[in-house]
């Protein structure tokens, strides 16, 4: 039987012709997806601290030198402190945060925060967050006024809720569930709108007082607004930690355990053990002692960059005690030339993430304490899918630039 032309399989008069395909009409590509990758991989230590006074004395009380000591440990070693509220955002998938990060937070709302470590704090531009509770602000003696907790807000103060009265939330005493119920909501609701009133700002957390909290409380405190609840327990936050859960280190005293453990991060070590060198540090002739690449603070298009560190001009370097960790990736299998003196790493995978943190730890004699040099690079996610303009000026590549591309007319 005959095929007749209403057979679309004979004839289309839309279809391409087989001798000319290119009159057919290309899909449409895809936009790249230039998202940032969410780091699940960060790790946070909070650190908890309460009253500072010029002198210790008890474990609650912090003495203005230790408190110093401790805060220059941190600024040396280049660890970022950051905001609760960054560490909330991270965790709704909203922002990133570094790979390894501090934050700093001080309750009950002592004038000793205001005196002696806010100063401290300024100087350094660390900011950090205060935990209130309704009974303890503004009365005089030794609570903080509005005006001193405003001032600091001005400066990098986050203020976060500790309940109405600080009792303990889990102690139901001699009240029926529907009083305990109401009770709590009571300490948990009020407290933050209270705050939110009198400052302007909504009140994202709470501490638990005495770090004491339960299921319960938690859905209590859920229920109430707060987006995220710090305990007492020394553990750092990950990004599968539970938004009502996340751990405090209480930092007593003259005592520097806590302080330790919270500053030891993989392959850091504790803080302080290894000595920090300045990226920009130079050797007695002026030169730059270690040359790294990509450079420190830069801005790169190639997303999957050579990692280097030239350390020739340290002078020598066992080369046993090289690591290098690199934000996302862990401790990565570097090689080391021992003719050259270069350490080199090649990411295997391109960098979905804007900031890249990388932290090499060395020692220059099996004798000599570690050190370490720890430096930061951004990656421009949207001008790696920019096309490269031809030779010429016209067409284009789909190529991404990279980060040493030349400039025009060098080779």
């Amino acid at each position: 039987m005959n095929k007749t032309l209403d057979d679309p399989k004979v004839f289309d008069p839309n279809a391409p012709h087989p001798a000319h395909p290119a009159t057919a009409t290309p899909a449409a590509e895809e936009p790249p997806d230039t998202t940032p990758e969410v780091n699940k991989s960060a790790s946070v230590a909070i650190l908890g601290y309460h009253d500072f006074r010029d002198r210790g004395g008890s474990p609650m009380l912090i003495a203005e030198p230790k408190f110093r000591q401790q805060m220059e440990a941190i600024r040396d070693s280049k660890i970022p402190v950051i905001p609760l509220s960054d560490v909330l955002a991270w965790k709704r998938g909203e922002k990133n945060i570094p790979e390894e990060c501090i934050v700093l937070t001080m309750d009950d709302g002592w004038v000793g925060v205001y005196q002696y470590a806010y100063p401290i704090l300024k100087e350094m531009g660390f900011p950090f967050t205060i935990y209130l509770y309704k009974k303890y602000v503004n009365i005089g003696g030794r609570s903080m006024k509005w005006e001193q907790i405003k001032e600091m807000m001005a400066n990098g103060c986050e203020v976060a809720s500790h309940t109405v009265s600080h009792e303990m939330l889990t102690k139901k005493g001699n009240r029926t569930d529907e009083e305990y119920q109401a009770w709590l909501v009571k300490e948990l609701k009020e407290s933050k709108e209270f705050l939110e009133e009198h400052l302007g700002k909504p009140v994202l957390s709470i501490a638990y007082p005495y770090g004491n909290h339960n299921e319960v409380i938690e859905q209590a405190a859920l229920k109430a607004g707060y987006q995220g609840g710090v305990t007492v327990a020394n553990n750092k936050v990950a990004w599968d930690t539970p938004d009502l859960k996340l751990g405090r280190y209480i930092i007593h005293g003259e005592q520097d355990g806590n302080f330790r453990l919270a500053s030891s991060f993989h392959s850091r070590g504790e803080l302080g053990n290894a000595k920090s060198v300045a990226v920009d540090a130079k050797n007695d002739k002026g030169e730059q002692l270690v040359q790294l690449s990509p450079a420190p603070n830069s801005t790169i298009t190639e997303r999957r960059p050579v990692i280097e560190a030239n350390l020739l001009r340290l002078g020598s370097i066992v080369s046993e005690s090289l690591r290098l960790r690199i934000g996302g990736y862990g401790i990565v299998p570097a090689e080391f030339d021992p003719k050259t003196f270069v350490l080199r790493y090649q990411l295997p995978t391109k960098l979905r993430r804007e900031d890249c943190t990388v932290t090499l730890l060395f020692k220059r004699n099996i004798d000599m304490p570690e050190e370490m040099v720890t430096w930061r690079f951004k990656v421009d996610l949207t001008a790696a899918y920019l096309p490269k303009v031809a030779a010429g000026g016209g067409g284009t590549s789909k190529e991404p630039q990279g980060a040493n591309t030349a400039a025009p007319g060098k080779k």
